[in-house]
């Protein structure tokens, strides 16, 4: 008895053992088989992916196509995976007009004879030239190789299609660095995260395809044509962002609280609107008691010193016929506390006495706060001194919009009818897209998102800033401007950005030393770059604790060029670059620019085969308008 059960529990053992080591096999080759399925369904997604980045024309305008239909999947060891067919199908997916980027997605049904099957989605998205804190087709200028080097520090990533020059000086690259030739002088640079060399050249676009940008203007009736296509000196037109505080919360941050005016300078007033240091745009401020009796202090340009009007004598105005040097010379006004001396770009209200002095007539003057027959009363310039709609100034005029948004109305503003709206609910047609058919200058604080394409060069005569702040790694990124230039992008050498020596003395006659940009900037033709950059002042402005002329100038965004421009000299000359990387531009491009053709990977997906029905998942991902 005691051998028979020995036995019969030695057989249970055996049989258990066997049973467990069947079962252990079974599900090692059902594991190694979804290996198999993830891998191939995988593997079709690359092939998918490529077939899409390496032919224009796979990505269907509507609907879907399928790829490979019941291809095989070779693996890493060159042998066909065993059993395994796989089918690819792509289309188009997310928004149909491409405002907030171009996504496509690759779907890959992997399967078997038997009905097994895995599926898996994958979304990219076209890559943005907005990603690139710095890119570049030709490192040069002029002809001349430009180096990174003395300690260039640079965040973002960096892309040239030609080679990548660091000078013994060093460089740091804290992002990702690729170039589609080589790099030269490799030891004297440091490369947190790598870099590659030979890579595929990438393109600009081709105005044929920016030419969608001029339709997208036009629905939000932001199309506009300049007077000329000219060069930076010879600049007509101005566009001016302005945040506008509508609930009263001292604060321009709501979402429909950002606008832009427009400015159109009359033939040849190009340093007027420029505001190039002359009598026009440049002066100092004064006392005055308006016909509303209020006491403030006005703007009154160094022309207008000399006219008849302007008084003789009296405590508050005693610089007539004051030369423009002896005007800007005064460190404080007179009586002492009073803002110093400026220079403002043309058409700016502040230049109200200029405009309306010269013009046909002077009873547009805003009756608000003066009358038009007092003197001086109504020729000084205040923030608010803009004439009424029907009137224009002598050397040029602003826009005006068709239809003044209620709560701008309530405001009073003297500006109510040239604030052009970028929020949607205030203008249902805007694309975030401004055109300009010429050459324009832009400037002010921008409160929302916007892309600014002219056709020739962009003149840059004072700050542009944004209004809100942001937190990419909170994804808070209110505000972002993408600005595309036909021709270039150039900071401009004027009475606001350039130190002026008046006795003997530097000067600066802007909102502040240096300049500052907030832009993801592109430049089809040629490069970003700064007016009279070798020439000027050496030593006028500090920038941190570096000397040059005219200070820093301090980016914050992408520089996308056809060639690389110089902003300064190691002599002193122009400005010393302080850039930083814009992740925004990065997470959230701005509407509509323009993308390097490439397509990478966004999001993943996992689809439930027992209910998978190619038809009816992209009918489900069609785009929307």
């Amino acid at each position: 008895m005691l051998v028979l059960l020995m036995t019969v529990a030695l057989a249970s053992l055996a049989l258990s053992s066997i049973y467990l080591a069947f079962n252990g096999t079974v599900l090692s080759r059902a594991y190694e088989r979804e290996q198999d399925f993830r891998y191939a369904a995988e593997a079709a997604l690359a092939m998918g992916k490529s077939r899409l980045n390496n032919d224009p024309y796979a990505l269907p305008d509507t609907g879907y196509v399928q790829l490979i239909a019941n291809g095989a999947v070779t693996g890493a060891d060159g042998k066909v995976i065993p059993g395994v067919e796989v089918n690819v199908y792509l289309g188009p997916t997310g928004s149909a007009t491409g405002q907030y980027g171009r996504f496509a997605s690759v779907v890959a049904d992997a399967h078997d004879k038997t009905g097994a099957r895995y599926v898996r989605r994958l979304e990219v998205t076209q890559e943005s030239f907005a990603k690139f804190a710095y890119w570049t087709d030709k490192e040069s200028a002029d002809g001349t190789i430009i180096y990174f080097n003395n300690g260039d520090i640079l965040f973002g990533p960096v892309w040239t299609n030609d080679y990548i020059n660091i000078g013994s000086g060093g460089a740091t690259f804290n992002d990702e660095v690729g170039t589609a030739k080589t790099i030269s002088g490799k030891n004297y640079g440091t490369f947190k995260k790598g870099y590659t060399e030979h890579g595929k050249p990438i393109a600009l676009p081709s105005t044929t395809v920016l030419s969608k940008l001029a339709g997208y203007a036009a629905s939000g009736n932001f199309s506009f044509t300049a007077p000329n296509s000219s060069d930076e000196t010879r600049v007509l037109m101005r566009i001016e962002f302005v945040p506008v505080d509508l609930d009263g919360d001292s604060a321009a941050t709501a979402d429909n609280e950002g606008f832009f005016r427009v400015y159109t300078a009359k033939s040849g007033n190009y340093a007027w609107l420029r505001g190039d240091y002359q009598q026009q745009n440049c002066g100092d401020w004064h006392r005055v008691t308006t016909s509303k009796g209020v006491n403030e202090w006005q703007f009154f340009p160094a022309y207008v010193h000399s006219l008849s009007w302007f008084p003789n004598n009296g405590t508050t105005f005693k610089d007539k016929n004051a030369t423009l040097a002896a005007i800007m010379a005064t460190t404080t006004t007179s009586p002492a506390g009073g803002p110093l001396p400026r220079c403002f770009p043309g058409g700016d209200p502040h230049l109200t006495a200029v405009e309306m002095t010269n013009a046909s007539t002077k009873a547009w003057i805003d009756v608000s706060w003066a009358d038009a027959g007092a003197s001086p009363t109504p020729y000084g310039g205040t923030s608010r001194t803009f004439p009424p709609p029907n009137k224009a100034g002598y050397y040029g005029s602003w826009a005006t919009w068709s239809s003044v948004p209620t709560p701008v109305k309530n405001l009073g503003r003297a500006d109510s009818a040239y604030l052009f709206p970028l929020y949607r609910g205030f203008n249902p047609g805007t694309q975030g897209v401004i055109y300009v058919n010429g050459t324009t200058a832009l400037s002010g604080a921008v409160r929302g998102r916007v892309t600014v394409y002219a056709t020739g060069t962009v003149v840059l005569p004072d700050n542009l800033t944004y209004e809100t702040s942001s937190d990419p790694a909170a994804g808070i990124c209110p505000d972002v401007l993408g600005l595309i230039a036909g021709k270039n992008v150039v900071v401009a050498d004027n009475g606001l950005l350039t130190p002026q020596k008046i006795s003997g003395t530097w000067k600066i006659f802007g909102a502040a030393p240096g300049v500052t940009i907030n832009a993801v900037m592109m430049t089809l033709n040629t490069s970003f770059t700064v007016e009279d950059y070798d020439s000027g002042p050496t030593n006028a402005v500090d920038c941190g604790p570096s000397n040059s002329g005219r200070g820093c100038l301090n980016l914050v965004g992408g520089v996308i060029q056809e060639a690389r421009g110089p902003v300064g000299t190691s002599s002193g000359t122009g400005y010393i670059k302080r850039y930083t990387y814009d992740r925004c531009a990065l997470l959230n491009p701005p509407p509509f620019f323009p993308t390097t053709g490439r397509f990478v990977d966004n999001r993943y997906y996992e689809v439930d085969p027992s209910t998978f029905d190619v038809a009816k998942l992209y009918a489900g991902l069609k785009p929307k308008m």
